[in-house]
């Protein structure tokens, strides 16, 4: 056999050239090769190379269209056969159809080397990638060559069944963007090089790109062509892959980049005027106008800043990246103009905020007109909302709403009402974050919602009465049902709304809600394009995962919205994130970790707003318990009281700081103290009722409780903490109830429950919590060795078997109760047996917890108890002095 190119340099495991252009390797020396190359590179041409005789060639192309159909692609290189009576069905999954295209490429293989060449091999159907793997793995030894073309963008290294074919020993990747493939010469070079012998076609190519159109008539009138030359040279640009087959962006962003780095500066604005003229003539979309009119260096048309405001506007809905851009512009245009300062402000709030300040507070002495002066000040408020503590921002949207009122007059318009909404929710917004202003809030809204103009101030309002509502810790439902009210509805602008009402839904034990609420929030900021809102909404969904213990997920949530907000000053996100970590690290015993990161919250104490103020003092307090610094950690809780108490909020379910001062305070002797804070903690859990602040209330009482009366209101406050979304305050029930019943001399009870507590601390991840647990356990006589430990690695049916086993069932009565072969009961507890490091069949009692058998009248019963399986550390909330037990 002639050999298509030249042997394949085995040593470097890269393929010669022929006059500096890469070649396909011979069908022989490799099996299967991944080309990788932007348009223009010369993928096509070196895919449609002519192959050495002999050699069969047969070729498919995907589309993205295609990608869902199995075997497209498969029945694009081996067409059906013109024979009667014989169909392929996949009814069998594709057994079938793979079977039978096997069996054609043996077929052709009995004739000679055979290439498949697969382009845009990135949307090939899985069930083609699937055969293919299969064909080469049975023709390991047969001339069979497999050439799969995809884009850059999109390489398939995250894909299984690439990397399954990509697994064949005989493999190689061409890259032809790769330096040793373009050669010394730079792309630019080669592309100018290509277009300089036929000029006509260079003049296509730049009119393509500025354009982003293959309408020939109006690509021809920017060339300086007649249509006919046009579609000629266009099909000349689509055979080389300069222009592409996608209608929205036929000239891909790097080759259109390259084609107009041709141009000098001064011909390459002349072509987009003419381009943008041209456009704006035949009605083209805004946005593809708007970017050829972003090229230009002067807007000096009226209509251009017009196109761009329009652009802006649309883009705003759905990327605001592409809104900010285009406002940047737009301002640069027009530098004095407060209207435009204000626009940008307004798109960069959930972008950048602390930029959107900085813009807002410029328009403001350019603003002469009330109402632009009001937008400028309610971005102001909207930005101090994320950055932090505005101290000017009430008095400022104050006296904007006064001027506002007195320009409308008696009868102001529709748009001054859903201005002065506007200006009246922001201000209420920024008032109720803020602690010291907050009880003035209540006179200001009324005691339930009014019907004001504007989406955007409905939503804000509702959020507003939400948080109020809960603050003062009155009416459960109501808070929840305004929360929810603000949640059903889709996000409008800023996302304040929608956080306060998933924080709402935390207080009111709705986790299932707020966790549904900050992911949701999280994504649609997501794909928005807007880091700033979206690090806030993963800060708060963070903070809600702490809470239900899933630390894991909580600490991947928090890390990510501070590499959001890098080095961006975006209060919300980065405290709250920074205090979530630092609380994760303290329960871990990374103390030196937690109190580094509180380090540069706690510089900044009072500015915080009210939320991450308290959070940050309760993470300090947690930080110091843990240091073994008691008293400075009771000094932090009485500064997070104090904080919660000037702010007005008479919700326990704001923060269990007053659980871990009372159970302090009563190990530190220092009774009385504890006492009056238990009778104002039972007090607002009475108003304030849900499973977990009833729970929390007997925890608190339990602990200022004599031995004898404790047990009764520990099981009570388990029993009302099953119920609730706080599985750490479970651990410290478990934890007090141990310690009491072990006191009392009820040892075998005690075991139960710090074993439940140990294993439920380990499967938080609260590292701390569970050495006190197990220092308690040991003390009650329990085990605390690896045998506990590796009992939570069983599987459920493991697990089922060897609790039958330690009540004394024998294997055929355990085969009649779980309906399984005698066999499959061995199995099972020789690997039980294995995982928990035992050979006999009565340690089971001491390891399991017994089940009896329920198909027969009496069974034995040791009693005995192990945890249920411990997972992988998951989350929860700041576990704290509430542990103090020890």
């Amino acid at each position: 056999m002639t050999p298509q190119a030249a042997e394949p340099d085995r040593s470097t495991g890269t393929t010669p050239a022929r006059d500096g252009r890469p070649v396909l390797p011979d069908v022989e020396a490799v099996a299967v090769v991944l080309i990788t190359g932007a348009s223009g590179t010369g993928k096509t041409t070196l895919l449609r190379t002519p192959a050495g005789p002999g050699v069969t060639v047969l070729s498919a192309t995907c589309t993205e269209a295609g990608a869902a159909v199995d075997f497209t692609a498969a029945r694009q290189l081996l067409p059906a056969q013109p024979r009667s009576g014989t169909q392929v069905v996949a009814a069998d999954g594709g057994h079938r159809t793979v079977l039978h295209l096997y069996r054609r490429a043996l077929g052709l293989l009995q004739f000679g080397p055979v290439r498949l060449v697969v382009e845009d091999a990135h949307w090939c159907d899985a069930a083609t990638l699937r055969w293919l793997h299969y064909l080469l793995r049975r023709c390991t030894n047969r001339p069979l060559q497999v050439v799969l073309a995809v884009e850059p963008r999109e390489h398939p290294a995250l894909n299984t069944l690439f990397a399954d074919i990509l697994g064949t020993p005989r493999q190689l990747i061409l890259d032809l963007d790769a330096p040793e493939h373009a050669g010394t010469e730079p792309r630019i070079d080669r592309l100018r090089r290509f277009l300089s012998r036929q000029p006509n076609l260079l003049r296509v190519a730049v009119a393509t790109a500025v354009l982003q159109r293959t309408d020939a008539e109006l690509v021809g009138a920017l060339a300086g062509l007649p249509p006919q030359l046009a579609v000629a040279r266009l099909s000349t640009l689509r055979n080389t892959g300069i222009v592409t087959g996608e209608a929205d962006q036929p000239v891909p962003p790097a080759v259109a980049a390259e084609l107009l780095g041709l141009l000098a500066a001064d011909e390459l604005q002349q072509l987009c005027r003419r381009a943008a003229f041209m456009l704006n003539d035949a009605d083209a979309p805004v946005q593809r106008l708007a970017e050829v009119l972003l090229e230009l260096r002067d807007l000096d048309e009226p209509w251009m800043l017009e196109r761009l405001r329009d652009a802006a506007t649309r883009a705003y809905r759905h990327d605001a990246p592409a809104a900010v851009r285009i406002w940047t512009r737009l301002l640069a245009a027009q530098p004095q103009s407060p209207d435009a300062a204000v626009d940008l402000a307004v798109a960069l709030l959930n972008v950048d905020p602390t930029a959107a300040l900085v813009h807002a507070r410029q328009a403001l002495p350019r603003s002469g007109d009330a109402r632009t002066k009001a937008r400028a000040v309610v971005c102001v408020g909207l930005a101090a909302l994320v950055t932090g503590r505005e101290p000017t921002a009430p008095y400022l949207l104050h006296d904007a709403m006064e001027t506002l009122r007195r320009t409308a007059g008696s009868a102001p318009s529709l748009r001054d009402r859903i201005q002065l909404a506007t200006v009246d929710s922001t201000l209420a917004a920024n008032a109720v974050i803020g602690g010291t202003t907050y009880h003035t809030v209540r006179s200001r809204i009324g005691e339930a919602p009014a019907s004001v103009a504007g989406a955007s101030s409905t939503h804000r309002m509702l959020a507003v009465h939400a948080l109020t509502t809960a603050y003062e810790g009155l009416e459960v439902q109501q808070a929840a049902r305004y929360a929810r009210l603000v949640l059903d509805r889709p996000v409008m602008g800023d996302s304040w709304a929608p956080l306060m009402a998933t924080r709402v839904l935390l207080m009111t034990d709705n986790t299932a809600g707020a966790l549904t609420a900050a992911s949701r929030l999280a994504l649609h900021h997501r794909d928005r394009g807007e880091p700033c809102a979206e690090a806030v909404a993963r800060a708060t969904w963070a903070h809600v995962l702490l809470e239900v213990g899933e630390l894991d997920a909580a600490w991947t949530e928090a890390t990510t919205a501070l590499r959001l907000a890098g080095d961006g000053d975006w209060g919300a996100a980065t405290w709250s994130a920074h205090t979530i970590i630092s609380l994760i690290n303290s329960s871990q015993a990374r103390i030196l970790a937690a109190e580094a990161g509180l380090e540069a919250i706690h510089e900044r104490g009072s500015e915080l707003p009210l939320w991450e103020q308290v959070q940050a003092v309760g993470a300090t307090a947690h930080a110091a318990y843990w240091a073994q610094d008691y008293d400075r950690a009771l000094q932090r809780l009485r500064v997070c009281g104090q904080v919660i108490e000037e702010a007005g909020v008479c919700s326990p379910a704001f923060s269990s700081w007053w659980l871990d001062e009372i159970i302090l305070l009563g190990l530190r002797g220092r009774r009385s103290e504890a006492h009056l804070r238990l009778e104002q903690a039972e007090e607002q859990c009475r108003r304030w009722r849900t499973p977990r602040t009833a729970g929390m209330a007997l925890l608190a009482r339990a602990s200022l409780t004599e031995q004898g009366a404790k047990v009764e209101l520990l099981l009570g406050a388990l029993a009302e903490l099953e119920h609730s979304p706080a599985p750490l305050h479970q651990v410290k029930a478990q934890l007090m109830l141990g310690r009491t019943l072990t006191e009392l001399g009820d040892r075998t009870a005690a075991r139960r429950h710090l074993r439940d507590g140990m294993v439920l601390s380990n499967r938080l991840g609260y590292m701390m919590l569970a050495a006190h647990c197990r220092n308690v356990l040991s003390s009650a006589g329990g085990r605390t060795g690896t045998e506990l430990a590796a009992c939570g690695e069983l599987s459920s049916s493991e697990r089922a078997v060897a609790r039958l086993a330690a009540g004394g069932a024998t294997n055929r009565q355990i085969s009649e109760e779980l309906f399984i072969s005698v066999r499959t009961v061995e199995f099972h507890l020789t690997n039980a047996y294995r995982r928990l490091g035992i050979r006999r069949r009565d340690a089971l009692a001491g390891i399991v917890e017994p089940m009896p058998l329920t198909r027969r009248a009496t069974a034995p019963s040791r009693r005995a108890t192990a945890p249920p399986r411990p997972g992988g550390p998951a989350s929860g909330s700041a576990a704290g002095p509430a542990e103090a037990t020890s």
